[in-house]
């Protein structure tokens, strides 16, 4: 009977698998998140998060596609955080987390939050903060 090894093979993947991820630390630990989330994903977090969903449906999904698009260290280790009463990773941190990945598959990264941040900066100029364009005190100090 033929016989096929596969622990050879998963080892080789798992090298493989970093470079095609999205790289991102979280209180100094270097996370790995899918640099391009599955269909089916996308399809149940949609489904979880729509207006017809619960608040507790909602959190519930997006934890469940966060969880579902780390690479299983990362999994661990924020599952592991997420457990612990004294740790002060959260949802907040967790929601900043899914907004840096959304940025990386969309394209279109603004920069980076402290909690999340990647090792892959964002190419180009910074552009201006619209909040300095729309001040009213920077006229006013023009003008005197």
């Amino acid at each position: 009977m033929r016989e096929f090894v596969t622990a050879a093979k998963e080892v080789a993947e798992t090298d493989d698998e970093r470079d095609d991820m999205i790289e991102f630390k979280v209180d100094g630990v270097v996370c790995f998140a899918d640099k391009t989330p599955g269909d089916g994903q996308l399809a149940l977090f949609m489904a979880s998060t729509s207006n017809n969903s619960s608040k507790n449906e909602m959190i519930a999904g997006t934890i469940n596609f966060f969880f579902s698009v780390l690479d299983d260290e990362t999994r661990t280790y924020l599952a592991a955080k997420l457990m612990d009463r004294k740790d002060l990773f959260g949802l907040d941190e967790i929601q900043e987390i899914m907004h840096d990945l959304v940025e990386e598959w969309s394209g279109r990264p603004t920069g980076r939050s402290s909690a999340s941040t990647s090792s892959r900066r964002p190419a180009g100029r910074k552009s201006t903060p619209r909040t300095r364009e729309l001040s009213s005190s920077d006229s006013q100090s023009t003008a005197s």
